[in-house]
């Protein structure tokens, strides 16, 4: 008895051994690592990188960085609005780069040097306030000629010499109609409008509460907080809109050029790049909006600063904003 108690426990302390703790397994020992900089949203950056990852599983990763910090990470692919990728090929920091995917956009969202590739866009729209609407019916605000049209409105809109974005709207109408005329539209409707305000988010407020009739601003200021009793709504102006362009391109620096491609292809074409940012309520538009199959978005609509994206030449047509419209007597 005494000897079957003790084979039992030399095999239980066999077993035991067997079953306990092992080495834990090296993960992603040898996949290959792709520095991104992204100038977006971290949470929505970071959530790219996760599918991203998941998807290639050991073969490669992908990690992100938020600043270019002289001595810090050398990225390899940058995920930014297209001034920074015109700044950094001006720099001489960019890699021109040709792939099949990359061929596909339509030359307007694509750099002519190859430097960067267009992927989404953040356009301008009008947040209408519901009851302001219901007085003069949704049919007649549809369009930049019905803003300027009005007799009486009261519209809201950031400071435009305040930011990138707000440059890039400024920007996006003179290359569209040309300084004088678009300096003249501004002049225009600069009558509805009591204050221009200091915050991005200040529009949209005054557009939901009632003390602005008209809200001029991105979708992605306001695509957070549309639901179905949110008191105003978003209009995209039908003869197009200026928008702020985001791009991919490749750094100088990277070594391994394939790997970066995959990245920039990735952000190019997967369906799942536009799931996230439905998912983070984004409000970013695709220029492939249906899939990568279909046909890229309407060019003549998506209105871009491709003239002012030297800051000389921005800072010209702001100075003119400001002495013609917002400071004329």
């Amino acid at each position: 008895m005494i000897r079957c108690i003790f084979l039992v426990l030399i095999l239980a302390g066999i077993l035991t051994g067997g079953c306990g703790e092992q080495p834990a397994p090296v993960q992603n020992a040898g996949a290959k690592t792709v520095i991104l900089y992204s100038e977006l949203d971290n949470k929505f950056t970071e959530n790219l990188v996760d599918a991203f990852n998941k998807e290639q599983k050991a073969k490669l990763q992908l990690k992100a960085i938020y600043e270019l910090k002289p001595g810090g990470e050398l990225p390899d692919v940058v995920l930014a609005e297209q001034r920074t990728l015109a700044g950094l090929k001006r720099q001489g920091r960019l890699k021109p780069v040709a792939f099949a995917d990359g061929d596909r956009l339509p030359q307007k969202f694509r750099d002519a040097d190859l430097s960067w590739y267009g992927v989404f866009y953040d356009p301008i729209v009008f947040l209408v306030n519901q009851q302001y609407a219901r007085t003069v019916g949704q049919a007649n605000i549809c369009s930049w000629q019905d803003l300027a049209g009005k007799e009486q409105l009261r519209i809201a809109l950031e400071n435009l010499s305040d930011s990138n974005s707000t440059q890039n709207f400024l920007a996006g109408l003179a290359d569209r109609f040309g300084e004088d005329e678009s300096l003249e539209y501004l002049g225009n409707i600069n009558r509805f409008i009591g204050q221009y305000s200091k915050f991005p988010f200040t529009p949209v407020r005054m557009a939901a509460v009632g003390d602005a009739d008209v809200a001029i601003t991105r979708q992605s200021y306001v695509f957070k907080y549309l639901e179905n009793k949110f008191p105003a709504y978003v209009v995209y102006p039908k003869e197009g809109t200026p928008v702020n362009l985001f791009c991919v391109g490749l750094f100088k620096n990277t070594t391994d050029d394939l790997q970066g491609l995959k990245v920039m292809e990735w952000l190019l074409t997967s369906e799942q790049v536009q799931a996230i940012a439905q998912e983070n309520a984004t409000g970013y538009l695709f220029l492939f909006l249906r899939g990568f199959d279909e046909a890229a978005a309407d060019g003549d609509k998506i209105w871009l600063n491709s003239s002012y994206l030297e800051p000389v030449k921005q800072d010209g047509l702001t100075n003119k904003w400001l002495s013609k419209v917002r400071f004329s007597k």
